[in-house]
């Protein structure tokens, strides 16, 4: 199966491309990487270019899966050339960058990410940049087993209270006091 990602240079689209490939790497399938515009005289911001195109092919040769690059200029939007290209490829998943607006903003300049969920078939996945990761975190990172961490040796304040087999700091059972 194949993965389909949306992309321009933003860096939403960067990290949907990053999120696809690792998503690619884990199922084992191909990646296929569009970019697609109305071109022509009309020269748009979302068309990714020659140097863009060097720099996401490099991206694509060093992730080590089986990926495409493809490019649409020809008159069409970019959710109609994305549209088509799924309903071709029967893509595994879609996924790609959004953008984070406002309600306004998508109602007056409208989504490519709103229309595609809207519209594809397949299941879609909207990445989102994540300016706020820690420093240190990467996604290729292997997950760790938490469970098996060390406990904290210093943990301020009074030691925890021993429990006797009746609850915390109870000599008998709730509600059952004993008489002599």
């Amino acid at each position: 199966m194949t993965i389909l990602v949306g992309y321009t240079a933003s860096n939403e689209s960067k990290a949907a491309l990053a999120e696809a490939i690792r998503i690619a790497r884990i199922a084992h399938e191909d990646l296929l990487v569009v970019n697609a515009g109305p071109g022509g005289e009309h020269k748009h911001d979302a068309m990714v270019t020659e140097d863009e195109q060097v720099e996401l092919q490099a991206i694509l040769d060093a992730s080590g899966l089986r990926a495409e690059f493809r490019q649409y200029a020809r008159g069409r939007s970019t959710v109609d050339e994305i549209k088509d290209l799924a309903g071709e490829v029967q893509p595994s998943l879609v996924v790609i960058g959004m953008r984070r607006r406002g309600t306004f903003g998508r109602v007056l300049m409208g989504s490519v990410a709103d229309s595609l969920l809207q519209e594809l078939d397949q299941p879609v996945l909207c990445v989102k940049e994540c300016p706020d990761k820690p420093a240190g975190v990467r996604r290729d990172d292997p997950p760790r087993d938490v469970t098996a961490a060390d406990e904290p040796r210093d943990i301020p304040g009074p030691p925890p209270a021993r429990d006797n087999g009746f609850g915390a700091g109870q000599a008998g059972h709730a509600g059952h006091a004993r008489r002599r």
